[in-house]
């Protein structure tokens, strides 16, 4: 009795903590949505984006409560957005570009965002930028500040690009994994770190022949902002231990001497720089509003109800199930078949920032999307940072294609990935054995060799899903099949090339897309714009808004130390670990034995 007393009583207990656990979060989350600060006159915006500048951020379901450890992300069109209002809004007098906590983000993001920072310059406003040290990325978005502060002890950790990944072939073997890999395209390379201890020839060439465009590209807009030659950067960088030799060994005070910043400082020396300048101006002290509360001042964007053009946004891997931070087929389709019914949208803009993943998922978006066109409703495509295998798949038959120059895309190609443990399991005195109905019963079991002829039925159904690529191509780009497949064999091409090649047919950014849907659906200027997303559940709601408003309110101190000024090396690796991890979050998913037939590009640059 006494035992059973004991265990009501403790169930009791978990039951409310659980319960005050979710009140506490429901009471946070309400306090977060219902919360519109105001905006002071003579603001500072302070534009400090966390984490990756992504399309949409992802919100894990998967765990709760949410780790707050994991990778923190801003939404791209939120800054856009702000940036763009903040230029007109008269009491926002001036911008601090705090980069400090940005992580990792495409160079057409970042060029993006650079473009309204300009714009906002133009209006007369000042634009500072800070960080104890700036990364490549953030070295560029600052660049588009009238002064850039880095602090005494810091250094631009600028190197230029690359594109290094973990090769697994000698620690599967040591392990007596035997990696069975499909593909049909010759430089279809995503799988290789499975099969392989170094680059392939042909990744080796088409790699190289990406970054120096993205590099140039890099190099020409420092160049415009900065007045920097872009072979004095490259000289620089190639002979990186002569030159800071001239300034004692000392990168903060090479930064300042080669113009790379313009002042140096902390933190609290900038704030009273800015101070003396508005009160050398007459003007009152200026207050700091961070971004986010300025977003959630401005509040909802208004909305035409009856004249829209939509935004669906596919943001990350595409995939049949579940994967964080991904695109899920079937959703995606079903937010399509919504999007299709729905009469106040008369256009669609298909914005794609993803590297592929399942072919049988991309292939439902694409039926989704082509019962869609059916209805009269054009479709035109933005690609963002990467559109390439399942992105390109999703894309081909669009009304319309629009790229950023330094969009990845392209990746026309497909492989399967199917491991065996046999040997693996021998090792360890676990065998197989039993019985079947035919020569090839039981052949897909990981621990049983794979027989003959499934390998050639498996490469065979690669090749024929590898044609339906081309055929989707060469339909959606009035290509021929020779012409597609000089295009295809898994070769991705930055959005100059394939503008050239005819794999799009328009450089420009969202807005450009906005624009072309908005003509083609005869809307002109009279429309408005509507993010469409799947409906979320509460739970979902309060994840997001944890992950994304909570961090312009949690103490800076969780998010940042010492370790930023005294060992930049340190945090650098620190950064890069879990993005190590990510890098090959995707290998460990082919590994799976379920199977299946992927277009996903496996391409990683930083």
């Amino acid at each position: 009795m006494f035992a059973k007393l004991l265990r009501f009583f403790d169930t009791l207990r978990r039951t409310l903590s659980v319960f005050v656990f979710l009140l506490l979060i429901g009471l946070i989350t309400a306090a977060i949505m219902s919360n519109r600060p105001s905006v002071p006159d003579h603001a500072l915006l302070v534009l400090n984006p966390q984490g990756e500048i992504v399309e949409e951020i992802s919100t894990s379901t998967a765990i709760f409560p949410p780790d707050f450890s994991s990778p923190r992300q801003t939404r791209l069109r939120d800054l856009i957005r702000v940036v763009r209002t903040a230029k007109n809004d008269a009491r926002i007098t001036a911008m601090l570009l705090d980069v400090q906590d940005m992580d990792h983000s495409s160079l057409p993001a970042l060029q993006a965002l650079g473009s309204e920072i300009d714009a906002f310059r133009k209006s007369g406003k000042q634009v500072f930028a800070y960080a104890d040290h700036y990364s490549q990325g953030q070295y560029l978005l600052a660049a588009h500040a009238d002064n850039i502060w880095l602090h005494p002890m810091g250094m631009l950790l600028v190197n230029g690009f690359s594109s290094y990944r973990n090769y697994f072939r000698e620690a599967l073997e040591n392990m007596h994994v035997k990696i069975h890999l499909f593909r049909a395209g010759t430089y279809k390379s995503a799988a290789e770190p499975l099969v392989r201890s170094n680059m392939s020839a042909h990744a080796r060439q088409e790699t190289q022949a990406m970054l120096d465009q993205l590099w140039q590209a890099y190099k020409h807009d420092i160049s415009m902002l900065r007045g920097i030659k872009p072979e004095a950067l490259q000289n620089m960088l190639d002979n990186l231990a002569t030159a800071i030799r001239h300034y004692d060994g000392d990168p903060a005070a090479m930064a300042l001497g080669e113009h790379l910043v313009d002042k140096l400082g902390s933190r609290s020396e900038l704030f009273d720089q800015l101070s003396r300048i508005n009160a050398e101006s007459g003007d009152e002290t200026a207050e700091k509003i961070e971004f986010k509360a300025y977003l959630r001042a401005l509040g909802a964007e208004p909305t035409n109800n009856t004249h829209q053009i939509g935004v669906l946004t596919a943001s990350g891997a595409i995939s049949d199930g579940i994967l964080e931070g991904g695109v899920n087929g079937d959703d995606f389709a079903e937010l399509i078949e919504q999007t299709a019914e729905n009469t106040h949208i008369k256009a669609v803009v298909l914005r794609i920032d993803s590297p592929g993943g399942s072919v049988q998922a991309s292939e439902k978006i694409r039926a989704a999307l082509a019962r869609l066109r059916e209805t009269g409703k054009p479709i035109i495509v933005s690609m963002a940072g990467m559109a390439a295998s399942g992105g390109y798949w999703i894309a081909a038959e669009a009304d319309e294609i629009w790229a950023a120059p330094t969009t990845l895309t392209g990746s026309i190609g497909v492989f399967g990935v199917f491991p065996n443990l046999t040997k693996g399991l021998a090792s360890l005195g676990i065998r197989s054995d039993g019985v079947g109905t035919t020569r090839i019963s039981g052949g897909l079991r990981p621990d049983r060799p794979l027989p003959k002829a499934l390998a050639e039925t498996l490469q065979a159904g690669v090749d024929h899903v590898y044609g339906q690529f081309l055929d989707i191509v060469a339909k959606g780009r009035h290509l021929t099949q020779e012409q597609t497949l000089q295009l295809a064999e898994g070769r991705v091409w930055t959005g100059v090339d394939a503008l050239r090649l005819g794999l799009v047919d328009k450089l420009g950014g969202l807005n450009a897309a906005l624009a072309a849907a908005a003509q083609r659906s005869g809307l002109e200027n009279n429309y408005s714009v509507t993010y469409i997303r799947a409906k979320r559940s509460l739970r979902e709601q309060i994840l997001e808004n944890l992950l994304g408003d909570a961090q312009a309110w949690l103490p800076r101190m969780l998010i940042q130390t010492p370790m930023q000024v005294a060992n930049p090396a340190a945090f650098a690796v620190k950064r890069m670990l879990p993005e190590l991890w990510r890098e090959n979050a995707y290998l460990a998913e082919l590994l799976r034995p379920s199977g299946g037939i992927h277009a996903y590009t496996g391409l990683v640059i930083r």
